[in-house]
């Protein structure tokens, strides 16, 4: 099972969470990417826990009216998998092809990977020569445990769906990000700047910080929204789902001690990630960072994140760089939730993968 490239051009995009299912289907021409089916249905809570199926006929029904809402014209998937199911290493090895590593890749993964190798899919792709290491080159290795790709895979053939590409979420936030222009260029021969992209959703961030334009650092952590409803709940003494209303549909309502204390959750964290990566990289601090998933939707979380790090910060909307027909999409609806779209459109983008 590839972790990085489709089989097939025919693709749509499969992204499961705690909270719902997200299926993005794309079409492309020389006018650029175009949205061709899409659909959101949320999840019963705990259906999915720490990226763990555990109500697999809850997640079977959510993809069956998924498939019911967008109609796609494809059933062959890409899917997206995160967290602590999965690891992905840069490492630096002498240079060769690719066909040569793939006869040593087990062999390098099992210095890596806290896994037995039988137990995981494996994958790997080739960044290039490292600039100031001549002979050597800079390789992405990534494992995911075998159980958890067959769990989703098993749901998705109960809908009657085959997966033909598993990718992991940071890299289709990247891919994302790629095509919305996130990831700055260089130029008059300046280096390219170090910029975050970090992906927040119910109960997880995805980091992955690009530096000269080649990933040098990815992290899941385990923090989202969930935590801010949490918060709610217990400030304002309510139940959970009464705590989720208030935070989708009277943010204002919000005692500000309650998103103050999430807000120093989610900083943490985010510090504790830009950390990691300074200790290798101190010469190259980040100098933004693109912030989008479903807590991208509270109203100035970039101003907040901004103050609070003392970094520029942004919301990106993969939907202000595809084209949407008005008449088949509710093109105001899908601005308003377009944040949280960026890691299914970048798993989308993997059926043009040449």
């Amino acid at each position: 099972m590839g972790l990085f490239s489709a089989e097939s051009k025919d693709l749509m995009a499969i992204d499961i969470s705690s909270t719902g299912i997200k299926l993005i289907e794309l079409s492309h021409s020389r006018a650029g990417y175009a949205l061709k089916s899409f659909a959101m249905v949320p999840l019963p809570r705990d259906a999915i826990v720490e990226n763990m199926i555990i109500d697999s006929m809850a997640v079977s029904q959510g993809l069956i009216d998924a498939l019911e809402q967008a109609k796609p014209s494809t059933r062959q998937v890409a899917l997206a998998v995160s967290g602590n199911a999965v690891i992905i290493k840069s490492i630096s090895l002498p240079t060769m092809t690719e066909f040569m590593l793939e006869a040593e890749i087990e062999v390098e993964a099992d210095q890596h990977v806290p896994y037995d190798i039988d137990e995981v899919y494996l994958d790997f792709q080739i960044l290039g020569e490292k600039e100031d290491e001549p002979g050597e080159m800079d390789v992405v290795l990534a494992a995911c445990k075998r159980e958890i790709v067959d769990d989703y895979q098993l749901v998705l053939s109960e809908a009657g769906l085959t997966t033909k590409c598993v990718d992991c979420s940071v890299f289709a936030l990247e891919n994302a990000s790629e095509m919305m222009g996130a990831i700055p260029k260089a130029t008059d021969g300046e280096e390219d700047q170090a910029v975050g992209l970090i992906n927040i959703g119910a109960n997880l961030i995805n980091v992955n910080i690009i530096k000269n334009g080649k990933m040098a650092f990815v992290r899941d952590q385990f923090y989202g929204g969930q935590n801010l409803t949490e918060e709610i709940q217990k400030e304002h003494n309510i139940s959970y789902q009464a705590a989720e209303t208030m935070k989708k549909e009277r943010f204002h309502e919000v005692n500000p001690e309650a998103v103050d204390r999430f807000y120093v959750g989610l900083t943490s964290e985010i510090v504790r990630s830009l950390d990691f990566y300074a200790a290798n990289h101190g010469d190259h601090p980040v100098q933004h960072l693109s912030i989008s998933g479903g807590c991208a939707l509270i109203p100035d979380i970039a101003v907040e994140i901004e103050q609070r790090l003392g970094i520029s910060a942004s919301v990106v909307n993969p939907f202000d760089h595809l084209k949407v027909n008005k008449r088949k999409f509710d093109v105001d609806y899908l601005k308003e939730i377009g944040s949280m779209m960026v890691v299914p459109i970048g798993l989308a983008l993997r059926g043009f993968d040449k």
